[in-house]
């Protein structure tokens, strides 16, 4: 598994969702929204914004491996609603995050950039 994507157990199987360049675009246009948006909308009400960011990612992958959506947003929230789901939400979103961070240049106390940013 690479910082791009997280491999999460939901009812019983394993599911690989990405994140990346081509995953936030997608998530993006089919929500309407941008990043600074989505950042609010998890602060505001997570229970809500992290199952739709893990079914848009869930859905991205299948459109990536030429595959049907193997459950729907409403199943996916049936299979997070409990405990154990909310550990899974909470590793989905720190990797979300870290996803979001890999690449961004460090500042030091005197706020010049340790690193130079990665051209495209």
């Amino acid at each position: 598994m690479n910082r791009k994507e997280i491999k999460l157990e939901l009812n019983g199987n394993d599911y690989v969702l990405p994140f990346g360049l081509g995953f936030l675009g997608e998530c993006l246009e089919n929500l309407g929204l941008n990043v600074q948006q989505i950042g609010q909308k998890l602060d505001d009400n997570p229970f809500k914004w992290i199952p739709t960011l893990m079914y848009e990612s869930h859905k991205y992958k299948c459109l990536l491996d030429d595959e049907e959506v193997q459950f729907t947003y409403r199943e996916l929230v049936n299979f997070l609603d409990d405990e154990e789901g909310k550990v899974k939400m909470n590793k989905y979103l720190i990797a979300f995050v870290d996803s979001l961070r890999k690449d961004v240049p460090k500042e030091n106390s005197k706020g010049v950039k340790k690193k130079k940013p990665q051209s495209i």
